[in-house]
């Protein structure tokens, strides 16, 4: 999910039984809530796994309208101040080069892509309004043959128990 996605998220997004969640809203840095990114934002992406969220849930006593993650008064998580007090301490205790919260969903994206997502589940997945974009940004990763090694598959296949074509001599230009 997008950032923006995430700190918008309600506990009546996720469904823990399904494990899914669907995304619909996001929040901007002033605070204001509205649909996603694009029309394809909206969209349900499955959990892998729900126990963790379940025990969140029973500890916060949250109602279906609580933030899933959220700052210290109730009120949704503001991505700023998220990653100035706990994600960049959090990265520098850990003491790897320092990156952005945004990788992690590109990270995520490319574990679908070495899990065998097709590419238009990813591109669903990811929100991606088309799949261009999709393809732009993550097409190098998806398992691919060289070209010509491809080429010679389909030919291979095309002529495959067929008897050799006779040789047929073109006129150019009436020559």
């Amino acid at each position: 999910m997008r950032a923006s996605e995430q700190w918008a998220l309600r506990w009546r997004h996720l469904d823990l039984k399904k494990r899914t969640v669907t995304v619909e809203t996001r929040v901007d840095a002033f605070g204001d809530f509205d649909t996603t990114k694009s029309e394809a934002g909206k969209r349900t992406v499955p959990l892998s796994k729900a126990d963790e969220l379940a025990a969140r849930r029973k500890k916060m006593k949250a109602s279906d309208d609580d933030f899933v993650f959220q700052d210290s008064a109730g009120g949704f998580t503001r991505h700023t101040l998220f990653t100035k007090r706990r994600w960049k301490p959090l990265v520098a205790k850990a003491e790897v080069k320092d990156f952005g919260w945004h990788s992690l969903r590109h990270f995520a994206v490319s574990m679908w892509i070495e899990a065998g997502l097709q590419p238009k589940a990813v591109q669903t997945l990811a929100g991606h309004s088309t799949y261009a974009i999709t393809m732009n940004r993550y097409g190098h990763m998806f398992p691919s043959e060289a070209h010509a090694e491809a080429m010679d598959k389909i030919a291979d296949q095309l002529y495959a128990d067929r008897p050799a074509l006779p040789h047929v001599s073109w006129r150019i230009n009436g020559a």
